[in-house]
């Protein structure tokens, strides 16, 4: 089945480049220099060779460069490079050729990316906070899991000790014995809302508590 690429706009994205809408659809983004080189121009056909040299080896190679510099800078996860790529008006093609290279040299490794951000965060963060940090990074569930129950296992006492510093500085100025009702559980839902299980909250009021006796 012969399928026909009617170029049905372009628009200029910025002084660089162009983008090409093909049968009514934003299709990919080129320079000038290459708008002319294939003779691109609306309502006229581009030619399947054409598309295909476009689609299959001008971009990707582009492609790869852009992530490339992009993770030169700072460190990405899998969709966020792949949501910078699509941002750019890079094909799908495109970018999942980009994201697999520098994936096999080792540039772009979502385990890696959520082992050092535990790492580093994990003495100041709950685990909740860490685990919906890295969902929103789009990392899947399964590296999460992995990584914060190898690293929270390793440092069992990590999340209750955090608790407790944070309800020393809440009460600093208090006497948690004295609070009634009403403020501690203010207390509780403070610590809850910051990641905090019920169970560790529970331990960590009691700690304090212990500590002003």
């Amino acid at each position: 089945m012969n399928i026909e690429y009617d170029i049905t706009d372009i628009k200029e994205i910025n002084s660089k480049r162009r983008l090409i809408y093909i049968n009514y659809e934003p299709a990919f983004a080129l320079y000038p220099s290459e708008i002319r080189r294939f003779s691109i121009k609306k309502d006229t056909i581009l030619s399947e060779n054409s598309f295909l040299e476009i689609t299959d080896e001008l971009l990707p190679k582009r492609a790869k460069i852009r992530a490339m510099n992009l993770l030169k800078s700072k460190d990405y996860t899998v969709a966020e490079l792949r949501k910078k790529l699509k941002d750019t008006y890079y094909p799908d093609s495109a970018v999942e050729s980009a994201i697999d290279y520098v994936s096999a040299y080792g540039y772009l490794d979502d385990l890696r990316y959520a082992e050092n951000y535990v790492n580093f965060k994990g003495t100041r963060k709950s685990r909740k906070q860490v685990e919906l940090f890295l969902r929103n990074k789009g990392i899947e569930h399964t590296i999460i899991e992995q990584v914060c129950s190898s690293y929270y296992e390793e440092n069992c006492d990590m999340e209750l000790n955090q608790a407790v510093e944070y309800l020393q500085k809440k009460t600093r100025l208090k006497d948690i014995r004295c609070l009634d009702y009403t403020e501690k559980s203010k207390l509780c839902a403070y610590l809850y809302r910051n990641g905090f299980s019920m169970d560790i909250v529970r331990k960590a009021l009691d700690i304090v508590v212990e500590a002003q006796s």
